[in-house]
């Protein structure tokens, strides 16, 4: 049978994983707790001063066992892992601990850096079959260098090391930049790339957008 020539409409218009990252203390957290029917998975403490729906861990034999919980199931929209900066420091730490070395660089050809990858990514890759929507939450990393006594300043990008932000960024469908507005002082974010910022959209409505971080207009039509 001869393969039909058919034209699909968007299954999706909203993203399904949702990468924002930022300055610590701009006020990420806080925009997490306005979102309604969504869980904050905090690993820094940082939701302590917010009211919502918060479960505190402190390692990752915590998160492991919450999210055994959720896949027992869960009530959730949304979820939250607040932050992935500590996600990964969980990971490389129990990398470590199985692999009996101090550090992920003394395993040889980068097999510690890639299975600290292989965790993460796995972490997220469970969050994404558990929870309708997942929001990652990362810290800012602002490079500066100097080459030939020039400054060097690197993108603005997610405090991760290597592939594992390259492949953590290619697997969201949103990346969005948080920052304050300095006029009006609203908290804003930017889904448009530039030479000094890394981010970006598949979502057609937020695609090169700078827009108020209101979740409605990240989420748009969710009921």
């Amino acid at each position: 049978m001869a393969l039909k020539k058919v034209k699909r409409k968007a299954v999706s218009q909203n993203p399904k994983s949702l990468l924002l990252y930022g300055a610590p203390k701009v006020g990420k957290t806080t925009a997490l707790s306005q979102l309604d029917n969504c869980l904050i998975i905090d690993t820094e403490g940082g939701a302590n001063m917010v009211e919502g729906y918060v479960e505190s861990i402190d390692n990752r034999e915590e998160l492991i066992e919450l999210l055994k919980q959720a896949q027992d199931g869960h009530d959730y929209k949304y979820v939250a892992i607040d932050t992935i900066d500590k996600i990964a420091t969980w990971a490389e730490q129990a990398v470590c601990k199985e692999e009996s070395v101090s550090a992920v660089q003394d395993l040889a050809f980068g097999k510690g850096f890639g299975l600290v990858r292989e965790k993460v990514l796995n972490t997220v890759g469970i969050l994404k079959t558990i929870f309708p929507h997942v929001i990652i939450i990362g810290h800012r990393k602002w490079a500066r260098a100097v080459v030939d006594s020039k400054a060097i300043v690197e993108p603005e990008s997610l405090d991760l090391t290597g592939k594992l932000k390259n492949m953590l960024m290619a697997d969201c469908d949103a990346i969005g930049y948080v920052y304050r507005d300095e006029d009006k002082g609203n908290l804003m974010v930017s889904f448009k790339a530039n030479e000094s910022l890394e981010a970006g959209s598949r979502s057609p409505h937020l695609k090169g957008k700078e827009l108020e971080l209101k979740w409605n207009l990240i989420y748009k039509g969710d009921k």
